[in-house]
C-alpha cells in the first residue's frame, strides 16, 4: 500500500482491537465526510484483547434522574483522584469524567446491552473506592467481553461496507517515521513482511501484564505498542505504576504452575470479605475502608499481611446468598460463578484463595488531552497510553471508560485537524509531558551486552516473568531492584515479544529503583512513605549494577538502539 502525497484522503492505522481500538475504528470509519482510510491492525484475532476478559464494569455519572441520587461528575472525579493517590492529572480526569454519560450514548448506539433494573432503568453497581453505585455491567459479570463483541459487530459490518480494513495476525514491527513525522507502520503476517503508509498511527495495543508470572491478562498483553513507541522516540512516564489485581484466584495447573483466575471487584462491592488462614478478617488493619479501599491497599495488605506470616488470603463470598437470596452468586456473576465450580470450588460455600496479580498499567505513552503524542501523527489510547487519569493507581471500571473517551478524542482529532504537521498535538504535549514527569523521568542509555545470555521460547519467558514477579512486585527495595536490573541487562531476546517485554522490564526496573518513596501502587519497604518532593528522589542501586545508566531528564523519551 502506497500512500499519494497529492491525495486529500488521509489514512489512520490503528494497532491493537480492545475497546479502544475497536472505539477508534468504528468512530474514524463513520466519518460523515468520508475523508480517512481506515486500518486496523490487531496480531491475533479481532477479540483477542485484554478488554474481552474484563469483568467490571464501565464507570459513568449519568444525566440527572438516571444516576444514584447525590452522585456528581464532581464525587467522580474526587473518588478518580483519591485512588490515584493524587498523581493523576485533572484536566485529564475532568474530560474523561465529564464525557462517561456520552460515551455510555455511543456503546448504547452500538448496540451494547448493558445490565437494566427491573422497571427498565440502567442498572449501577457500587465497587470499591466509588463513593455511589456508579458502575455499569453487562451480562452480570461479562462487560467487556458485550462491549467488546458489540464493537467487533460494528467492525466487520464496516469491513463489509468497504468503509475500513482489519488485518489480523499482524504483529506491529516499527514505526516508520520521515523527518520526525509519522509516516507509517512495519508489519508481519502470515504472508510476511509488509509496509503500511499512514499518515497518523493510533496504538491502542493495551498492557503488558505477561511481565509477570502472576497476571489477569492474556498471552496477548506483552506490551508491544509501548516498546514501539519508545524505540521511535516517544515519551513514557509513570511506569514504576503497576497495579496488582488483589483478588485473584489462585489454582495449579495441569503444568504445575500457579495460575491466577481475575474474581470481580464487584464481589467485594457485594458484601464479600477477605480472611487470613485464621478466618480473621484483616484488611481492615491496614486500610480504614478495609476490602473497599483502592485495589493498591488491598493487594498491599495481602502482600503484608502474608509476609507477617498470616499465610495464605481467602476471598469469603458465602454469606452473599443470606445476603441476597438464593442464586444471587449464579445470576450475578454467571461466569465467575462457572469458573470458580470448572476450578472445582463451589463458592456458595467455599472461601476461595485469592492472592495479587499483575492487572494494569498506570504508566505508559504520554499524550495530551487528545491523545497525541511528542511524534507528530503517533497517537495513542486505552491502557497502552499515559492519559493521567489514573495517576499512582487506577480506580475500579475507569480503564474502560477511558480507552472508549480518548480513543475517540484521538480520533477527533485526526479527522479535524489532519496528522500531519499540523496535528503533532506539540502545543498540548510540552505541558502533559511536564506534568507526567514531575521529579525527572528516565531514559535507559544502556546497552545490553552482546555476549547476553539469549532469551527464548516460553521457558525464556517464564524466568523473565518469574524474575519481575520476584522483585518488581507488589512489594519492592533497593536490594531486589538491583538484583532484578542486572539479571534483565544480561539477558537479550530475539523474539519479538520477549524482547519487548524484556526492554519494557528494564524500564519499569529503572523507574521503580529511582523513585525512593511509596506512592500509590508502588510500594518501596525501604522507603514506606511518601516523599514531599513528589517524584523520584533519586538514581537508586539499579543503575550501576545493571549497565544501565539512569539519567534524569525533563522527559522520558526513547532511543533506537
Amino acid at each position: 500500500m502506497t500512500r499519494s502525497r497529492t491525495t486529500p484522503r488521509r489514512r489512520l492505522a490503528i494497532l491493537g482491537s480492545g475497546v479502544a481500538g475497536l472505539t477508534a475504528a468504528v468512530r474514524a470509519a463513520t466519518d460523515p465526510a468520508a475523508r480517512t482510510d481506515v486500518v486496523l491492525l490487531t496480531k491475533a484475532r479481532l477479540t483477542d484483547s485484554n478488554s474481552m476478559l474484563a469483568q467490571g464494569g464501565f464507570a459513568a455519572v449519568l444525566p440527572e434522574g438516571q444516576r444514584t441520587p447525590g452522585d456528581t461528575v464532581a464525587s467522580h472525579m474526587a473518588d478518580t483522584i483519591a485512588a490515584g493517590a493524587g498523581h493523576g492529572s485533572r484536566p485529564a480526569i475532568q474530560t474523561m469524567c465529564a464525557q462517561a454519560a456520552e460515551a455510555v450514548d455511543a456503546l448504547l448506539s452500538h448496540g451494547v446491552a448493558f445490565d437494566r433494573d427491573p422497571d427498565g432503568s440502567l442498572a449501577l453497581g457500587l465497587e470499591a473506592a466509588h463513593s455511589f453505585p456508579r458502575i455499569l455491567h453487562a451480562g452480570g459479570d461479562a462487560s467487556g467481553a458485550v462491549i467488546t463483541l458489540a464493537l467487533a459487530d460494528s467492525v466487520r459490518r464496516l469491513e463489509a461496507e468497504g468503509r475500513l480494513t482489519v488485518i489480523e495476525y499482524a504483529q506491529a514491527s516499527d514505526i516508520v517515521l520521515d523527518a520526525g513525522t509519522v509516516a507509517g507502520v512495519d508489519y508481519t503476517d502470515l504472508g510476511g513482511r509488509h509496509h503500511l503508509a499512514a499518515d497518523a498511527v493510533l496504538i491502542a495495543t493495551g498492557g503488558a501484564g505477561q511481565l509477570f508470572s502472576q497476571t489477569t491478562n492474556p498471552a496477548v498483553a506483552t506490551g508491544d505498542g509501548l516498546a514501539l513507541a519508545f524505540r521511535a522516540g516517544a515519551v513514557l512516564a509513570d511506569l514504576e505504576f503497576y497495579q496488582f489485581h488483589p483478588t485473584a484466584l489462585e489454582t495449579v495447573g495441569p503444568d504445575g504452575r500457579q495460575r491466577s483466575q481475575l474474581v470481580s471487584e464487584a464481589v467485594r462491592g457485594e458484601g464479600a470479605v477477605i480472611r487470613d488462614a485464621h478466618g480473621r478478617r484483616f484488611v481492615a488493619d491496614y486500610h480504614p475502608l478495609g476490602e473497599l479501599a483502592p485495589r493498591d491497599a488491598v493487594s498491599r495488605a495481602l502482600a503484608l499481611h502474608r509476609r507477617a506470616g498470616g499465610g495464605q488470603a481467602y476471598l469469603d463470598a458465602t454469606g452473599l446468598e443470606d445476603l441476597h437470596g438464593r442464586g444471587f452468586l449464579a445470576r450475578r456473576f454467571p461466569g465467575l460463578d462457572a469458573m470458580t465450580r470448572a476450578a472445582g470450588f463451589d463458592w456458595r460455600r467455599d472461601p476461595l484463595p485469592i492472592g495479587p496479580a499483575a492487572h494494569y498499567w498506570m504508566g505508559g505513552i504520554v499524550t495530551d488531552l487528545e491523545g497525541a503524542t511528542n511524534i507528530p501523527g503517533l497517537y495513542a489510547a486505552g491502557e497502552a497510553a499515559r492519559t493521567g487519569v489514573h495517576g499512582a493507581n487506577r480506580l475500579a471500571s475507569n480503564s474502560l471508560l477511558e480507552g472508549a473517551v480518548f480513543a475517540a478524542r484521538a480520533v477527533d482529532h485526526v479527522l479535524t485537524r489532519g496528522a500531519s504537521g499540523d496535528a503533532s498535538g506539540a502545543e498540548g504535549q510540552s505541558s502533559a509531558a511536564t506534568d507526567a514527569g514531575r521529579g525527572g523521568p528516565l531514559v535507559l542509555e544502556g546497552i545490553p551486552d552482546p555476549a547476553a545470555e539469549l532469551l527464548s521460547g516460553g521457558a525464556g519467558r517464564s524466568r523473565l516473568a518469574e524474575a519481575m514477579q520476584a522483585d518488581a512486585g507488589v512489594l519492592r527495595d533497593a536490594d531486589g531492584l538491583g538484583r532484578l536490573a542486572s539479571i534483565l541487562g544480561s539477558w537479550s531476546a530475539d523474539d519479538p515479544e520477549t524482547a519487548n517485554l524484556l526492554l519494557l522490564g528494564r524500564l519499569l526496573t529503572a523507574a521503580a529503583a529511582a523513585r525512593e518513596e511509596s506512592l500509590g501502587a508502588h510500594f518501596r519497604l525501604d522507603f514506606p512513605q511518601r516523599s514531599l518532593a513528589h517524584g523520584p528522589t533519586g538514581h537508586g542501586a539499579a543503575g550501576a549494577r545493571a549497565r544501565i545508566d539512569v539519567v534524569r531528564q525533563p522527559e522520558l523519551a526513547g532511543r533506537t538502539a
